[in-house]
């Protein structure tokens, strides 16, 4: 059990983020939820609960940098810090043209900007700690896909930053993980073209990010792609 840890989780209102809350929570984590929706929220620290732990929440808009610094510090006030998780930021398809700066803008500062500013608002508190990192990240960090322009930029950055990030900070102790996972069954990957059936459960995702954050301080799981077994496109679909 890792009683008395704190894991400070950033999307926690949305489906991966609250199934990842509840599997620490069940391995005693105390959960540090962030989301846009106190009603989301709720639901994500009922989870917690309903797992066996114990929980606090706060509300902040991750494409207002004054709020990713308010997180962080809220964080660093609740005690000492052994996780920080990502797993939010979206992006709009939005063809490219002058019309789309606005959205591009928002998704760099939400998907992009945001984790970097609050890995460097929480860094001294997971050196002090010997904690680690883990980013959501997905598959559009490894491809290009039309009217996801910025989306697409964002997870590319999120990766190299993340990758850059390990080679600085491992001597200190500290862990980055990127998690790559493919259609995971939730309300965001809802389509037609989808057989709910062969995606990736979230408690899958959520198995993963405890396995990495239970190794020995010897290891770090630097990347890991998690895909579905067979392919959910329904006959017709494609990709």
């Amino acid at each position: 059990m890792n009683m008395g840890k704190r894991a400070l989780i950033v999307g926690a209102s949305g489906g991966i983020g609250r199934g990842i809350a509840g599997r620490l929570a069940a391995d005693g984590w105390h959960i540090l939820a962030q989301g846009r929706r106190s009603m989301a929220l709720n639901e994500t620290l009922e989870a917690v609960r309903q797992a066996g732990g114990e929980g606090q929440t706060f509300e902040a808009e991750l494409d207002d940098m004054s709020q990713v610094a308010a997180l962080a510090a809220w964080a660093r006030e609740a005690g000492p810090l052994q996780a920080v998780i990502w797993s939010a930021g979206g992006g709009r398809s939005v063809a490219t043209g002058p019309e789309a700066i606005a959205e591009w803008e928002r998704t760099l500062a939400t998907a992009l900007h945001a984790p970097m500013q609050l890995a460097a608002h929480t860094l001294a508190s997971l050196q002090a700690t010997q904690g680690a990192y883990l980013f959501v990240c997905g598959m559009y960090a490894k491809m290009g896909v039309a009217r996801m322009a910025a989306h697409c930029a964002a997870r590319h950055g999120l990766e190299g930053f993340a990758k850059a990030l390990f080679e600085e900070v491992r001597e200190s102790g500290v862990g980055v993980t990127l998690i790559h996972p493919g259609f995971v069954h939730s309300r965001l990957t809802a389509s037609d073209r989808l057989d709910p059936a062969k995606m990736i459960r979230v408690a899958d995702i959520a198995e993963t990010v405890a396995m990495a954050l239970a190794l020995s301080p010897q290891a770090c799981v630097t990347e890991l792609t998690v895909r579905p077994q067979r392919s959910p496109y329904r006959p017709g679909g494609t990709g």
